[in-house]
């Protein structure tokens, strides 16, 4: 126990080393949440309107062509001053399918600088497409959950992510397709379906706000695919002796003679995900109605089912992030004040959708958001390469 106490002492005594260091870090976080939302809000924005022939048919591998050139237009602190002094964070896009009143558009908002760039993307894939820069639908709508009750409205919205972890990969165009093309589907028919059949005076929003993931060493991507190998290889091997295996290691890889086709295969598509560029994704929908006509049983149970298509039942599949949707319940935690913990999820979930915002990048940005009723913590970035990507938003 003395020696408990001298040590006690002693930390006590160097109070002004540890305390220098703690606020050193404490400064540091902050200095860097100051300069990179200074940079985010000076960026400019703008939003293209894109529209294509209904007898145009262009395969959604022209899409992924797109997402791909968009990856490559990621930008990043070069050094101490555009890091430090700067601020300078990676822009990020927002892929948008928008009903109004069941007419649908698919819009693009991206940083202005690139608006050239892009349009010529659509052009070249897409020769007989239109791509008009428009004036930002949102603002047509209020700008504050106040102002959309006052003008009649009510809204729902709720976030989706992947459910396992990142490196599974979730069904992708690739796995809809069809030697035969008469049984070709799709992925977006059951979506579009749903958008276009709401009432005239309803306003149903997909956002899916993406930004491009640095794929340098170490790549966070693929050292969750090649964590997850490594543990399903481990696995694989614990469990063999008991079934009466016979095990087979390569040099290289560890792969074993027992595997069965689903396992095999399962470990193929985790490191077919990981070879490709990806982005960090948020997926937002957002319901706005009239009073008198708000009903949510379509936008959320009618999406909620479209999306079980993407579905891999040993891979991975979106779920609701029930911590940030705008329904809440006296027995959900914090368990108090579940209208007030309602509005700020309303609140919250507005403004993160007018703004196309992504979770702030750093601790420091995260608590300055930060809301006992509507943590800026509760949200759940997923890792979705360029394959899904074109998968959830294409032509």
């Amino acid at each position: 126990m003395e020696i408990f106490s001298e040590l006690g002492r002693a930390m006590l005594g160097l109070w002004w080393m540890w305390g220098t260091i703690i606020l050193g870090w404490i400064f540091g976080a902050l200095w860097i949440a100051w300069r990179q939302a200074l940079f985010k809000s000076k960026q400019v924005w703008s939003v293209l309107d894109i529209k294509l022939p209904r007898e145009a048919k262009r395969g959604i591998i022209a899409m992924e062509q797109i997402m791909m050139n968009i990856w490559a237009l990621r930008n990043t602190p070069g050094n101490m001053y555009e890091w430090y002094w700067d601020g300078e964070t990676t822009l990020w896009y927002s892929f948008e399918i928008v009903s109004l009143g069941g007419e649908i558009h698919f819009y693009l908002r991206t940083p202005s600088r690139y608006v050239n760039i892009i349009k010529s993307n659509f052009y070249g894939h897409y020769p007989d497409c239109e791509v008009e820069e428009v004036k930002d639908y949102i603002d047509r709508l209020p700008k504050t959950i106040p102002e959309l009750y006052e003008s009649g409205y009510n809204i729902f919205g709720l976030e989706m992510f992947l459910a396992k972890l990142n490196c599974y990969p979730c069904r992708t165009y690739k796995e809809f397709e069809s030697d035969d093309e008469m049984q070709n589907i799709d992925p977006l028919a059951g979506v579009l379906e749903v958008l276009s059949r709401i009432q005239s005076e309803e306003i149903v929003m997909m956002q899916v706000v993406a930004r491009p993931a640095s794929t340098n060493p170490p790549a966070r991507l693929v050292k969750l695919a090649e964590a997850e190998i490594a543990r399903l290889k481990e696995e694989l091997i614990k469990n063999a002796p008991k079934k009466g295996a016979i095990l087979d290691f390569e040099e290289s890889i560890g792969a074993m003679s027992s595997r069965t086709p689903g396992e095999t295969e399962i470990m193929k598509k985790i490191e077919a995900k990981a070879t490709k560029n990806y982005f960090e994704t948020m997926i937002r929908y957002v319901y706005v109605a009239p009073k008198e006509d708000f009903n949510i049983v379509l936008p959320y149970r009618g999406l909620r089912i479209s999306f079980q298509q993407f579905s891999i039942p040993n891979s991975n599949h979106f779920d609701v992030n029930y911590g940030t949707w705008t329904r809440t319940w006296i027995w959900e935690w914090p368990y108090i004040f579940p209208k007030i913990r309602g509005e700020g999820h309303k609140a919250r979930m507005w403004d993160n959708f007018r703004n196309r915002k992504l979770p702030s990048g750093t601790f420091m940005g995260k608590l300055s958001q930060f809301h006992i009723f509507t943590s800026s913590f509760a949200q759940i970035i997923s890792l979705l390469n360029t394959e899904e990507l074109a998968t959830l938003w294409h032509l």
